[in-house]
């Protein structure tokens, strides 16, 4: 088989790379503003909550699964820690630990349907992204929640040694689902799973637990990010995640997460979240129209989504010929 040329496994590997250089230097170009320190702070900012989603997204699109559920799961978040804190005067760390363990629960019920029912995640996660955009209104009535402590705004809007407690919040995500992947012995079933179920399954791994713990961590994720998001914007809002399971994907397909399952790592999840974050950011600072980015936004989720399956393809009849 013909050894594969060093430049081109570089580029293959970490093109998406390239990809952020050439988009700030592009940016950079028409708005000089855009290639500053606290522009680059706020565009790490920005992809925070997005990143961090990403993570436990990423565990998902690895056993070939997905979760469309996560915008509405960070909505319902929200809505929780709110209704505690504002409505019932809880301590936020106990109204935080309640929220996590509401969506947990969300996490397991919906790994067993796709797990032991065998039901498709695209309608199981579907499903639920309504039942629980059906919630965040209902309990509510429609209205938003205001008037958090200053303590808890402190997540989203605080600085430790300089740096935003919602950089360093992204940091300890990808930290953490690097350890879960890389250094943990039960990382690789996620690998397996979404490589080849079958194999996996006959190779000793218990497929369905692990899916069930694949949607557990993915909505462990969300509701991180739901935490972040409500901190940074102050206030809970039904329709705060709308749409944003959208940019998740896309942030994770772009950076080189597989669709079909089985290849993926956590600094991609990373690169296409500021990809992302960068892509807003610098439109909006040409005030560029918000129905146009949303065009633009689509339209790299189908290019990336293509050229994984290029890619795909690609490998096949290598691995054919070979």
């Amino acid at each position: 088989m013909k050894k594969q040329n060093p430049v081109s496994k570089w580029i293959k590997e970490y093109g998406i790379v390239l990809v952020l250089i050439l988009e700030v230097i592009l940016f950079g170009i028409l708005k000089p503003k855009f290639v500053t320190v606290s522009n680059f702070l706020t565009i790490l900012k920005q992809s925070s909550t997005v990143c961090i989603c990403a993570v436990g997204m990423l565990f998902v699109l690895l056993t070939g699964g997905i979760n469309l559920s996560v915008g509405f799961m960070m909505s319902a978040t929200g809505m929780i820690c709110a209704i505690f804190m504002v409505w019932f005067g809880m301590n936020p760390v106990v109204a935080i630990l309640l929220a996590m363990i509401v969506m947990l629960l969300v996490g397991v019920v919906i790994g067993s349907v796709v797990a032991y029912l065998n039901v498709a995640p695209f309608i199981v996660t579907m499903a639920f992204m309504n039942v629980l955009k059906g919630f965040s209104f209902m309990v509510t009535d429609g209205r938003n929640i205001s008037d958090l402590p200053d303590s808890f705004c402190e997540i989203g809007l605080g600085s430790f040694l300089g740096i935003p407690i919602p950089i360093i919040l992204m940091a300890l995500a990808l930290f953490l689902g690097y350890f879960i992947l890389r250094r943990m012995y039960a990382g690789r079933f996620f690998f397996a799973i979404g490589s080849n179920e079958e194999a996996a399954r006959l190779s000793g791994v218990n497929v369905e637990l692990t899916k069930i713990l694949t949607y557990v961590i993915s909505c462990f994720f969300a509701t991180f990010a739901g935490i972040v998001m409500l901190a940074r914007i102050k206030t809970a809002a039904p329709n705060t995640g709308n749409g944003l399971e959208f940019d998740v994907i896309t942030a994770c397909v772009l950076g080189g997460v597989s669709m079909t399952g089985g290849e993926g790592k956590i600094y991609q999840v990373l690169v296409g979240s500021v990809i992302i974050a960068a892509l807003n950011n610098g439109l909006i600072m040409l005030q560029v129209s918000e129905y146009i980015q949303i065009i633009l936004k689509g339209i790299i989720l189908l290019l990336a989504v293509i050229y994984d399956m290029m890619q795909r393809k690609r490998k096949k009849k290598v691995v054919i010929a070979g």
